[in-house]
């Protein structure tokens, strides 16, 4: 297999995870440390949006500090192996996008689209927010021993080699 078609092959599988995920897992940081959650997404020009409850200790977290780790993670129903899940873990900056804008309407356009009715009781709701997160960097993990750096915006694959790690 030539370099081009190992990197055909990742840039395939990358928008696998990012075309046929509905939900993301969050890292945010709460009062007493790091807080492991998820959410339904949708992926809009090169961000992540999730429409999230201020009662969910995430969104506060949200508010407090805008940095998130977030990860999308290979179905364990349909993983080979699950000690090598395809995996795209990203370090994003969240903002919260006001109803007022937009942005707002489209975004949630599309999130009813993708995620259903539950979307229209969610929105009669005072409590939800929607955020944009803003991949920053991130990494790609095919498999074993298979890895790329992120480059944004654009999602762009570089390998990672074993003289890159260490540095």
């Amino acid at each position: 297999m030539t370099e081009s078609q190992v990197d055909h092959q990742a840039v395939e599988q990358l928008n696998s995870l990012l075309q046929t995920g509905k939900t993301l897992q969050l890292a945010t940081l709460g009062d007493n440390g790091p807080e492991a959650s998820y959410s339904p997404f949708v992926l809009s020009g090169g961000y992540f949006y999730i429409f999230v409850s201020k009662l969910a200790s995430h969104t506060l977290n949200l508010m407090r500090s805008p940095a998130v780790g977030m990860m999308l993670i290979e179905d364990e129903a349909v993983s080979r192996n699950l000690f090598a899940r395809n995996r795209l873990a990203l370090q994003c900056l969240a903002c919260e996008v006001r109803r007022d804008v937009g942005e707002y309407d489209q975004i949630m356009a599309l999130y009813r689209e993708r995620h259903g009715a539950t979307v229209d009781l969610l929105l009669t709701l005072p409590d939800f927010k929607l955020f944009r997160l803003t991949p920053e960097q991130g990494r790609l993990v095919l498999g074993f021993g298979r890895a790329f750096t992120l480059q944004m915006p654009g999602f762009q694959l570089q390998p990672v080699i074993a003289e890159t790690l260490q540095r």
